[in-house]
């Protein structure tokens, strides 16, 4: 069993200490912050639909009183709604911050330098999101994007809701901008970053990049260059090329970029893949790009089995509390499929929310005395 190996990237004391460094408590009874905490990562890991109603009715079952710091009998879905719409989201961040150190520090490698970033969409009614961004000027539906930089694990996220945020153009360079990166990464994404001018400003930073482009790309050859591994498993490597890239004004890119032109050996498919690697060969620059698809693995998982493809709350202040919580739980469950030698994120998950359910019962038992006849005293306090 490793679940309390895992729980201890989130130990009591540190949460009790983030509580006063960023005042969540202040003039709070009922709902503090690890309270709040351990309610988010106790409903999300037990089920796949959360919701308001269903954290209610988490507060006030046994297993959560045996875990819980404090445990009142007139707390309801409206007050854990109206605590994420309060409740600062720096403290989650801060718990994120934490577990993102402490998995950095054991686990991330040097093989690990290749992060990918990618955007997610939630749908939302217009009539129950203020803020928001529409994909059609037509439909009934406002979206929050979430993009993430992802290597492993997430390494950073960022809401946007702003209508300029559509474009991945704007949104994934905002993103990059924010992070950090040592002389080793290399920054992978998907054809939704096309500006000329964006990849002329990641040469400029030294920023070494992959990805793809629309294979109706206009183009200007400056050298052939050798290619050294001519395939791959999918793939038939045709050109590297040192290319000058046109703009819609007709502007050419002024820094040194590589198109590597291949074909799908099954039905002929063209791809095009570009980057300014002066190191790297085509053939490692393709597979660099194909490593990208974890992040959509990723997205699906929390979409699927973290409630991510809903907002529990339509606050931007309880969206980033539920982002950073998706982020922790996440790194949790990392953690726990290293552990166990695991793979996946849905088995993973199950397991981890078993063994957790398993402590707890262990718990209960030793407040018990061993005795089940005491478990409504447990039950009936307060």
């Amino acid at each position: 069993m490793k679940v309390s190996e895992v729980l201890n990237y989130i130990p009591k004391d540190e949460l009790e200490k983030l509580s006063l460094d960023y005042k969540v408590d202040y003039q709070i009874k009922k709902l503090d912050g690890q309270t709040m905490f351990q309610l988010l990562l106790f409903s999300m890991l037990n089920v796949k639909q959360n919701s308001l109603r269903v954290m209610e009715e988490f507060y006030h079952s046994l297993a959560f009183k045996s875990i819980a710091n404090t445990s009142f009998k007139g707390v309801r879905y409206n007050s854990i709604r109206d605590r994420l719409v309060s409740i600062t989201p720096d403290y989650f961040e801060a718990i994120f911050n934490s577990c993102l150190l402490k998995f950095q520090k054991k686990y991330l490698k040097k093989k690990h330098n290749i992060i990918s970033f990618d955007s997610t969409l939630v749908a939302v009614s217009s009539k129950l999101l203020k803020q928001g961004m529409r994909i059609n000027k037509k439909g009934s539906k406002k979206y929050v994007k979430f993009s993430m930089a992802f290597s492993n694990i997430p390494l950073h996220s960022e809401i946007f809701m702003q209508q300029r945020f559509v474009s991945e153009d704007f949104a994934l360079k905002e993103l990059i901008n924010q992070c950090s990166f040592s002389h080793n990464n290399i920054l992978v994404f998907d054809r939704g970053v096309q500006s000329r001018a964006t990849f002329d400003d990641f040469n400029k930073s030294n920023l070494i990049f992959v990805t793809r482009l629309n294979n109706y790309t206009r183009f200007e050859i400056i050298k052939e260059l050798k290619i050294k591994e001519n395939e791959t498993d999918r793939l038939l490597i045709e050109q590297d090329l040192e290319v000058s890239l046109f703009n819609k004004h007709n502007k050419k890119t002024i820094s040194y970029l590589r198109l590597i032109i291949t074909k799908e050996k099954q039905n002929g498919e063209v791809f095009y893949f570009l980057s300014n690697s002066k190191e790297f060969t085509s053939k490692e620059i393709v597979e660099i790009y194909k490593q990208r698809w974890e992040i959509e693995v990723f997205f699906k998982f929390i979409k699927q089995n973290l409630n991510f493809n809903h907002l529990l709350s339509r606050t931007t202040n309880g969206i980033k509390v539920i982002m950073y919580m998706t982020l922790i739980i996440a790194i949790l469950i990392t953690v726990y499929k290293k552990l166990n030698n695991l793979k996946g994120y849905k088995i993973p998950k199950l397991k981890f929310a078993n063994e957790l359910e398993v402590l707890i019962i262990k718990d209960i038992i030793l407040k018990c005395g061993g005795d089940p006849n005491k478990i409504n005293e447990i039950i009936n306090s307060t």
